[in-house]
């Protein structure tokens, strides 16, 4: 063997260096193979949280200009569904140097911590995207894994009575659903925030991904949910079914033989939503991720055409 690498010594230097490689991806410091699939591309998309809209972007420009009572104001002045995507847009175009400030200006604020929170969510998940787990890199998970710990710190300094609680634990939600968490909390954690605020989306969407089998759930959490489906109200339920249908057909490449998946999405052309129910925007999105995967043309196309505000690809 030793003289086979004498007479072969690039062979040698391959080795050590396919080596050296794999205890770089193994401790999350570098991945060539993940910059190899950035490099080859991954499913590319634009996502703007603010869609456009003049109130949220006046709320991001408040905040970047360390405008901080008139953040607290706006925010306190919004719906739930307005109030989710606020926080997203915070979460995707605030910058993080500015919560920092504001944490060390107001350090018993519950409010910059659930911003910067939303923030390292947001960080976190453009790192890891939108794949499954196995074309994830060590690199990526080891700083997907580690923003979304500092996020979950930071919200569970929040005190359950600030009035932005139920996004504080929606938060949460999206957090455990990607992490080792006691499942028996988790549950508790929602029931008890949907007692308080029992139409909010974000829960239920943040939840029924926690519960979906899609993350890791079993089928007995999964149905526990659906059989109280209709005592939710309509926009939950028209919610959460397209979030189960698009799981069965991605995930166990469901055919929708007796067209009852393409009948919903039909059906919800016909749905017309208030200005300010901002979350129609996450349905949209599903109904045409939906309507591309069963390869419904026309519905596809009507989809992404509403959904755009929100959502290029």
């Amino acid at each position: 063997m030793i003289e086979f690498f004498k007479e072969y010594s690039i062979v040698k230097w391959v080795l050590v260096g396919f080596g050296v490689l794999y205890f770089l991806d193994k401790y999350g410091i570098f991945s060539p193979i993940d910059n190899l699939i950035n490099r080859i591309g991954k499913y590319k998309f634009k996502m703007y949280s603010h869609l456009n809209n003049p109130k949220l972007k006046e709320l991001i420009n408040y905040f970047n200009k360390m405008q901080f009572s008139n953040v607290e104001q706006s925010l306190k002045g919004m719906n739930s569904s307005y109030r989710a995507f606020a926080f997203k847009s915070l979460g995707q175009y605030g910058k993080m140097e500015i919560s920092d400030q504001w944490l060390h200006k107001d350090p018993s604020n519950n409010l910059p911590k659930i911003v910067k929170a939303y923030q390292l969510i947001n960080k976190a998940w453009e790192i890891r995207g939108r794949g499954t787990i196995d074309t994830v890199s060590n690199q990526n998970q080891v700083a997907f894994k580690n923003n979304l710990k500092k996020a979950e710190t930071l919200l569970l300094e929040v005190e359950s009575s600030s009035p932005f609680d139920s996004n504080c634990v929606a938060s949460l939600l999206k957090i455990y659903k990607a992490t080792d968490m006691n499942r028996e909390y988790v549950h508790k954690l929602f029931n008890d925030a949907i007692k308080k605020y029992p139409d909010d989306e974000e829960l239920h969407f943040n939840y029924f991904a926690f519960i979906s089998p899609k993350w890791g759930a079993s089928e007995e959490e999964l149905q526990a949910y659906l059989k109280n489906l209709t005592a939710q109200s309509p926009f939950i339920q028209y919610l959460i079914l397209a979030q189960y249908y698009f799981d069965i057909v991605h995930l166990y490449d469901y055919k929708d033989d007796n067209k009852e998946i393409k009948r919903f999405i039909e059906g919800m052309k016909t749905k017309i939503f208030e200005e300010d129910q901002l979350y129609k925007y996450e349905l949209y999105l599903l109904l045409y991720w939906l309507s591309n995967n069963l390869e419904l043309k026309g519905l596809e196309k009507h989809y992404k055409k509403i959904l755009t505000p929100y959502w290029e690809d």
